[in-house]
């Protein structure tokens, strides 16, 4: 036997492991379509989630003076976006504010754009933060942190994975590396 058939059949054989590794998001069942995401920016310019059709978005609740969850996700998804390569112009990142007492479209934009400037950064006042809960359906609750200024405060984790037909497919859990991001999401884009 030559090794060029030995060769091709290794070749095949890694391809087929590599395929049935399980993915680190949690697939959501059925075909549900991404509730409705429309705000502005802060320069006033309209982002409506609707509009992204065509191109990968994960979306993300959180929110600027957030110690831990936050920052990590968002460096983990920067970090997963530099490693998609040509692949990562068919990506979008959403960053949504769930704390509209501190966060403001300027400072959400600026605090998104640390981490990669492509990122969208986005802060709904409290009554369009109200609707966008119910729409995704989480809650939100502001906690105080005795011995500390200020407060926390209790928001979803998980990233939202919205694919190019608008529909809702994969939650990533935070904690999820950036490597393992990117390996997911080249096999989802």
């Amino acid at each position: 036997m030559s090794p060029r058939p030995v060769l091709l059949a290794f070749a095949c054989a890694l391809a087929a492991c590599r395929e049935s590794t399980p993915l680190h998001g949690t697939a959501v069942p059925g075909d549900q379509v991404a509730p409705a995401l429309r705000l502005h920016d802060s320069r006033g310019n309209a982002f409506d989630l609707a509009a992204e059709r065509g191109r990968t978005v994960m979306v993300y609740f959180g929110y600027t003076h957030c110690p831990d969850v936050c920052p990590t996700t968002l460096a983990d998804f920067a970090q997963a976006r530099r490693l998609l390569g040509a692949k990562r112009d068919r990506l979008r990142f959403v960053f949504v504010s769930v704390d509209p007492e501190r966060d403001t479209p300027a400072g959400t934009e600026s605090y998104a754009w640390q981490f990669d400037s492509t990122f969208v950064g986005l802060a709904p006042t409290a009554a369009q933060l109200d609707t966008i809960k119910t729409a995704w359906g989480f809650a939100v609750v502001r906690e105080e942190m005795p011995g500390m200024s200020g407060y926390g405060v209790t928001h979803p984790a998980g990233v939202f994975l919205i694919d190019r037909g608008g529909r809702v497919r994969f939650v990533f859990a935070p904690g999820t590396r950036g490597d393992e991001l990117a390996a997911d999401l080249k096999r989802l884009m």
